[in-house]
C-alpha cells in the first residue's frame, strides 16, 4: 500500500444469535494486532432486539490482550451518559492501554433510546457540547467545578488522567450540517458511518474543513475516517449474502448492502474502498461480520496491498 492511509477494523458487536465467546474475541484482537492493523473500533447501542456487546467493556478486553493497536469507539452515544463517567472509564482504558484510545462520540441514538435515559431529545445538542467541555476539563484538571444547564460538579477530580496529552483524541460521528460545523469547531476528526457514497463523503469533508478554517483551526490537522462493512470472498453473491444477514439484523431489511459495503474479491473490495481514500479518507474502518481471523487475514492480504 503506497498511501499513508490507516486501516482499522470494526469489531463485530451486534449478533442476531449467540455472541462470540471471550476466547474468539481475544483471538481476533491478537491477530489484528499481529497483522499490523492500525486500530480496532467498537459500536454502541443501548437498546436493541439483538445482542449488542457493551463497547467500553469490549475495548477493555482488547486492551488487555494487545500491545500496539489503537482502540476507538465508532461511535459512543455520548448524550446518553454522564460525562464524568465517560471521562473516568475512557481515561482508565487509555491508562491501561498505554495511551491508545480514540473516543468517537455522537448525539445518539434512535428515538426510543432517549427517554429511558432521561434525555430530552430537543436539548441533546446543548447537552452534548456541555458534556464534552466537562469531560475534557476532567481529563486535564483537578478540582473541577462546573455548573451548567445539565451537569453540576463541585471540586471533583478524575484519576488516572489519560496518558495522551492534552487528552484523548475526540472525533464526531453523524451526517447533519450541525455535526459538520461542530466537528470543524470542536473535534479532532470526523467518522462517517456505514451508509453514503464516496462523492458525498468528500463534500462533507470540504464543509468540515471550511468550518474548521472559519474557527481559526488548521483543517489539515483533523482526522477523517470512513466505516464500511466488508467481506472478502471469490463468490461475490455469497459475500453479499453474508453482509445482508449481518447488517439486516442490526439496521433492518432496508439497509442497502450493494451501495454501502465492499464485498467480493480483494480487487472488487479495494476498488470501492479506494474511492473514499481518493475523496479524503485518512482512516478506513472495515467491518467483518464475525471475529473471524481468516476474514481479517484476507482483508489484510488481498485488499490492503491494492490500496494506493
Amino acid at each position: 500500500m503506497a498511501s499513508d492511509v490507516k486501516i482499522g477494523l470494526l469489531v463485530p458487536g451486534g449478533f442476531g444469535g449467540t455472541p462470540p465467546s471471550m476466547a474468539e474475541f481475544n483471538s481476533f484482537f491478537r491477530r489484528a494486532d499481529e497483522l499490523g492493523y492500525d486500530s480496532l473500533w467498537v459500536i454502541d447501542r443501548l437498546f436493541h432486539n439483538i445482542n449488542i456487546i457493551d463497547p467500553m467493556t469490549l475495548m477493555a478486553c482488547a486492551a488487555a490482550v494487545t500491545d500496539r493497536i489503537r482502540l476507538g469507539t465508532s461511535v459512543l452515544l455520548f448524550v446518553m451518559r454522564n460525562p464524568a463517567l465517560v471521562a473516568k472509564t475512557i481515561s482508565t482504558i487509555d491508562y491501561l492501554s498505554g495511551g491508545r484510545v480514540t473516543l468517537g462520540i455522537s448525539l445518539g441514538g434512535r428515538d426510543n433510546e432517549y427517554e429511558p435515559m432521561g434525555v430530552d431529545v430537543k436539548r441533546r445538542v446543548s447537552r452534548f457540547t456541555e458534556g464534552l467541555e466537562a469531560m475534557r476539563r476532567l481529563w486535564n484538571e483537578d478540582g473541577v467545578t462546573h455548573h451548567g444547564r445539565f451537569f453540576d460538579m463541585d471540586n471533583v477530580t478524575v484519576n488516572p488522567k489519560p496518558v495522551q496529552k492534552p487528552g484523548i483524541p475526540v472525533i464526531f460521528g453523524g451526517t447533519a450540517e450541525g455535526v459538520f460545523k461542530r466537528t470543524g469547531e470542536l473535534a479532532d476528526g470526523w467518522v462517517s458511518g456505514g451508509t453514503g457514497n464516496a462523492e458525498g463523503y468528500g463534500q462533507a469533508l470540504e464543509k468540515i474543513r471550511g468550518y474548521a478554517q472559519a474557527a481559526g483551526r488548521d483543517p489539515a490537522s483533523l482526522d477523517s475516517a470512513k466505516l464500511m462493512y466488508c467481506y472478502v470472498d471469490d463468490d461475490r453473491e455469497r459475500a453479499k449474502s453474508e453482509l445482508e444477514n449481518f447488517t439486516h439484523a442490526y439496521y433492518g431489511p432496508q439497509y442497502d448492502v450493494e451501495n454501502n459495503c465492499a464485498y467480493g474479491t480483494g480487487e472488487q473490495c479495494a476498488e470501492v474502498i479506494q474511492r473514499y481514500i481518493d475523496n479524503g479518507a485518512k482512516t478506513i474502518i472495515l467491518g467483518p461480520t464475525w471475529p473471524d481471523n481468516s476474514q481479517i487475514e484476507r482483508i489484510w492480504n488481498e485488499i490492503v496491498p491494492r490500496l494506493r
